[in-house]
């Protein structure tokens, strides 16, 4: 046979080569990767504010860029909260939608976070753009001005300030949707435990619900700020208050005054199921009043309570930004109800217990406080007494004045290109099917070869 033709035969082998090379690779499918979303904010925010109490709906919104990074279906994008908030409602799911309503990812709430994965709907393109509005609650029990700080790009940041204030209603009420479409209304009662003579609650419930008769009213403690337990056994009706219902909610009177925390817990039932899931707020309203008598005037406060499936959380893609009213002030209690009211006994008597000695211990350490600071203000007097008998031996020096600038809030942000993660691949595995596919071609290159010529 002709050297051309050896020639031939062996360019037509090593092409066969490259195409199934070429095939393998393209039928093997892109593995999903995880992207840490901070890589890819380039702002991020406190959206409302800045004052909220412990029980108020924290807004914050990101802004993602992706740049040439390519989004693949599959893929999942995570974004932490800032250390200091949480999600208000940890389990929500939501479609994250672009400009035209298709979905292009599925997110999911949790107490630290949030993770989206995206379908198919990005596949090919580039410069893809994200806008997340998501509602959180300040973490912690304390209070006053807090920096809420969410990591950037290329490791900058941008600071939010809000302001924690105290709860300082003696009332706050509050509704959970149940799965059979009905709503447990809760009523926190003389929450600042001050004593109320008189003591009477007239609740309206709002539209589209309806009255089940029936209350349970309760004794309650504080187990932290933001938490409290239900005592055992609740409250007698006839003995301990009574309570006259009507059409549209009821009238509740205390039978003896009342100087601790009480809950008063009923139900109402949707009479329009469609507007369960629709994002509709289910109101209530309750006005309290107390004193009169003797003391004279009678005080009063009112409280709102609203309930809705809608949880605030939202999410759209390719740069488009979702426009949202402002909600009215959140009412909800902030409170967390520990056990339904199961305090045993033998729980209460341990509880006060430990009360009396929490009590004793904080007595014994402010009459020692007191001590001390008497203590400190008598050697500060004469050392003042001493530092002014020395300073009148000496000639006048004129002093210098320093001023100090209040400080500011800044946002850190790095304008340079996105910084690509790096795509999930195999390598060394790719390497070893290209030398495993060579030698066995070029093996059986070889034996062709041998066999005809």
């Amino acid at each position: 046979m002709s050297k051309n033709s050896k020639v031939w035969r062996l360019l037509i082998g090593l092409l066969s080569l490259v195409f199934v090379l070429v095939v393998s690779q393209t039928a093997t499918p892109a593995k999903a990767a995880t992207h840490n979303g901070a890589d890819f904010t380039t702002a991020a925010s406190v959206t409302n504010g800045p004052d909220f109490k412990h029980a108020d709906t924290i807004d914050i919104q990101y802004k993602l860029n992706f740049g040439n990074t390519p989004i693949h279906s599959g893929d999942t994008i995570t974004l932490d909260f800032p250390e200091n908030l949480k999600g208000k409602t940890p389990g929500d799911t939501f479609d994250v939608t672009d400009e035209t309503g298709q979905v292009i990812g599925k997110a999911v709430v949790s107490d630290t976070g949030v993770v989206i994965t995206m379908n198919d709907a990005l596949e090919g393109k580039t410069n893809a753009k994200l806008t997340l509005n998501l509602a959180t609650k300040y973490r912690y029990d304390d209070s006053g001005e807090k920096d809420v700080v969410f990591p950037l790009e290329n490791n900058g940041s941008s600071t939010s300030q809000i302001n924690i204030v105290e709860n300082d209603a003696n009332m706050s009420k509050k509704g959970v949707l149940q799965d059979d479409g009905t709503i447990k209304w809760t009523i926190l009662v003389d929450r600042r435990e001050i004593e109320m003579q008189n003591l009477d609650i007239k609740d309206t419930i709002g539209d589209n619900q309806e009255l089940i008769k029936g209350v349970t009213v309760s004794n309650a403690h504080w187990n932290t700020n933001t938490s409290y337990t239900r005592e055992k056994p609740a409250m007698t009706e006839g003995t301990d208050y009574d309570v006259t219902y009507t059409d549209k909610g009821f009238d509740l009177k205390f039978n003896n005054t009342v100087n601790n925390l009480v809950t008063i817990d009923y139900y109402t039932k949707v009479t329009d199921p469609s507007l369960i899931h629709s994002g509709y707020k289910f109101r209530n309203n309750a006005v309290m009043t107390w004193g009169g008598g003797n003391s004279g005037g009678k005080n009063s406060e009112e409280a709102n309570g609203k309930v809705s499936s809608s949880t605030g959380n939202s999410g759209s893609g390719s740069g488009d930004v979702n426009e949202t009213d402002e909600e009215d002030e959140d009412e909800d209690t902030g409170t967390i109800d520990v056990d339904g009211g199961t305090e045993t006994d033998e729980e209460e008597e341990a509880r006060e217990q430990e009360e009396k000695e929490a009590e004793e211990k904080e007595e014994a350490a402010k009459e020692a406080a007191k001590a001390k600071k008497k203590a400190a203000a008598k050697k500060a007097a004469a050392k003042k007494a001493a530092a002014a008998k020395a300073a009148a031996a000496k000639p006048a020096v004129s002093k210098a004045t320093a001023t100090q600038t209040p400080g500011t809030t800044t946002t850190m942000h790095h304008a340079s290109a996105n910084t690509k993660l790096p795509q999930t691949k195999d390598a060394n595995g790719n390497i070893a099917s290209l030398l495993g596919a060579t030698v066995f071609l070029a093996t059986l290159g070889g034996a062709v070869i041998r066999r005809h010529f």
